[in-house]
């Protein structure tokens, strides 16, 4: 298959053809990695942002929380 790049407002596009985004099941609203490698343009799907609970599922040690004090309003803040 063959396509073009074509102007896309101040930049460049190309289209993905829905078969291909079908047959790797992205949507059209997939987070998406563009990068280049040799003379090729790679894209890769971007790893799903991680929660909370995921990012600390492997810490295993004790917490404690600690009180920091930021300094007093320098504005108009409302404490």
């Amino acid at each position: 298959m063959t396509t073009t790049i074509q102007k896309w407002g101040n930049s460049q596009g190309i289209r993905i053809p829905k078969f291909l985004l079908d047959a790797l099941n992205w949507t059209g609203s997939e987070r998406l990695v563009v990068s280049a490698e040799d003379d090729k343009i790679v894209i890769e799907r971007a790893e799903k942002r991680k929660n909370i609970k995921e990012l600390f599922a492997d810490y295993h040690e004790e917490y404690t929380p600690i009180e920091i004090d930021w300094g007093g309003p320098v504005g108009e803040e409302v404490w």
